[in-house]
């Protein structure tokens, strides 16, 4: 090639510059913006794209250090090792949670007793539980609606120290049968004198199933989900 001729000067034999080739020399990822869905927490797959899109991006001349690559290797070693511990986790809590669930169904059909004042209305009377402790010249249940109304009020004389143990029919105050149903109530007892009687109240349920709450096996006792904790007595 002559000095200073056409070709030297990237011009063809019509005067027409040639076009040189980028394509070869680099190339260029054409990317699509993803569609905005609010932030989000990066995983597994999210780390090793980022990694990757590092290393065939990097500069040829400028390498990725080797100590900061390492570093980044040992991350994803760790988020790997995270991700498996916590299914594994996972899976374990799982399968505690159904153990106890079965383990617990034996006690459906039983009573059990709760430190809590709780009447359960059936088809029958419905026994209303508490401790003195003292001997009682009076004592007030107030039998409360889920709505927290008085509905029905039994007085009681002459109540010993220690548990006690009464009836409620199930009807209201005016004698209509009240439905089926959990309910509570208020206690209230007094000496001779008029002074106030300490009183512990406690509540007699059926179980009738175990329910799932939270990945917690729960008792079922009508509506109600009772902790297995709280348990005081099982008949």
């Amino acid at each position: 090639m002559v000095p200073g001729s056409a070709e030297s000067c990237g011009l063809n034999r019509e005067g027409v510059h040639d076009m040189i080739d980028l394509s070869a020399l680099s190339s260029t990822t054409t990317t699509s913006t993803p569609k905005a869905t609010g932030p989000r927490e990066l995983g597994q797959g999210d780390f090793l794209t980022l990694l990757v899109t590092q290393l065939k991006n990097q500069d040829p001349l400028n390498p990725t250090n080797n100590t900061e690559f390492v570093a980044q290797l040992a991350q994803f070693s760790q988020l790997e090792q995270s991700a498996k511990q916590a299914q594994l986790l996972q899976r374990s809590l799982d399968a505690q949670a159904a153990s106890l669930q079965f383990t617990l169904l034996p006690m459906v059909g039983r009573t059990v007793t709760v430190d809590r004042a709780l009447i359960q209305l059936g088809t029958g009377p419905a026994p209303i539980s508490y401790a003195l402790d003292q001997n009682a010249a009076a004592v007030r249940v107030n039998i409360l609606d889920p709505q927290g109304q008085v509905i029905r009020t039994l007085d009681y004389r002459d109540r010993p120290a220690g548990a006690n143990l009464s009836e409620w029919d199930g009807r209201n105050q005016n004698g209509a049968l009240m439905p089926a149903g959990i309910y509570s109530y208020a206690l209230t007892a007094t000496d001779a004198q008029g002074a106030p009687v300490s009183a512990r109240t406690a509540g007699q349920l059926t179980v009738s199933g175990i329910r799932m709450e939270e990945g917690k096996a729960k008792l079922v006792a009508g509506d109600l989900s009772i902790d297995p904790s709280a348990v005081v007595e099982l008949r």
